[in-house]
């Protein structure tokens, strides 16, 4: 069984989705995975976003979660002067205004603010996020604007310098997971007194997955295409590789079994044993040897009595 994940270079103008299907095509016709095997994306980009994507296989996909919720770094252009519909370049312009003349110092100053202030943030109308069931896009092509309510976002950096070009900025931004990197530009705009709206958009990391560590689309595809081994292509790494980014608890394979086999004394005890210097959202047990071997999500958090509790999810690479 495949398990693991490939880091792509996602092109423009497919949709996260989109690279999923052609991946799953090209394993299935041939012969890397079985008819109906799990694959999917540790968080999605936008159609005209480029830039680092983790589909994940087989096993691999019960890890999609921590690629979701991990912290991103972006960077871009941003083009000053103009809203569209859609924040991004590929929408129909809606209003135009003034560009201050400020310099980068200056442009630096504002982006320090969403930093070192809290930074509510209200979801754009092009997005997948759900309200009343429906997405807030389909809503939008149908002409229908909703009241969304803001969330704090945290932004752990935000560096902006005039480009050279006329009224834009190029960016790079460290930001936790669902944040909307479109609304940060029209946000640090509106700070400046004007409009704007993103020209370019890179997903520079995810996690602990840097782009210059992906592969582009299309070379995955012909190496599969070419049925090479599976080892031999540099963008699939083993599930041993693609959850470095989880804290770790070392087992052993008497604990691993036991374990996994639904004894909750062990489960307890190393749960207890990883959490008394913390209490992350995930953990991954792992033996020795590196072999990861079952995932814990977090339930609850731990009160002023009671201890976190945790779900286990088992990950079937190793048998007791």
């Amino acid at each position: 069984m495949l398990s693991g994940a490939f880091w792509i270079n996602k092109p423009a103008e497919l949709t996260s989705s989109d690279v999923v299907v052609r991946l799953k095509i090209a394993l299935t016709r041939n012969g890397y995975c079985e008819k109906g095997f799990k694959i999917g994306h540790g968080g999605t980009l936008d159609p005209f976003a480029t830039g680092a994507l983790i589909i994940l296989v087989g096993e691999g996909t019960k890890l999609a979660d921590t690629y979701l919720h991990s912290t991103k770094a972006y960077s871009g252009i941003i083009q000053l002067g103009s809203r569209t519909d859609t924040a991004d370049f590929t929408g129909e312009t809606v209003e135009s205004a003034e560009v201050p003349q400020l310099d980068a110092s200056q442009w630096q100053k504002l982006a320090n603010t969403f930093v070192a202030e809290d930074y509510w943030q209200t979801p754009p109308m092009y997005s997948a996020k759900k309200q009343g069931g429906r997405t807030l896009h389909s809503l939008a092509r149908q002409g229908i604007e909703v009241e969304r309510k803001a969330i704090l976002k945290k932004i752990d950096e935000f560096k902006v310098t005039p480009n050279g070009s006329a009224n834009q900025l190029s960016f790079s931004v460290r930001c936790e997971s669902g944040t909307y990197v479109r609304v940060i530009a029209e946000d640090l705009a509106k700070k400046a007194g004007t409009l704007a709206h993103l020209q370019t958009l890179v997903r520079e990391q995810s996690s602990d997955v840097t782009l210059d560590r992906c592969t582009d689309l299309d070379q995955v595809l012909q190496l599969l295409e070419s049925k090479a081994p599976v080892e031999q292509i540099a963008a699939f790494h083993p599930l041993q590789e693609v959850s470095t980014h989880l804290k770790t608890v070392r087992v052993t394979p008497g604990e691993a079994g036991s374990m996994l086999q639904g004894q909750s004394r062990v489960v307890h005890s190393v749960i207890e044993r990883f959490t008394a210097a913390g209490a992350p959202k995930y953990f991954i047990a792992r033996l020795e040897n590196g072999l990861p071997t079952a995932l814990f999500e977090r339930t609850s958090e731990a009160g002023s009595i009671l201890p976190p509790t945790y779900r286990l999810q088992r990950i079937i690479l190793w048998e007791p």
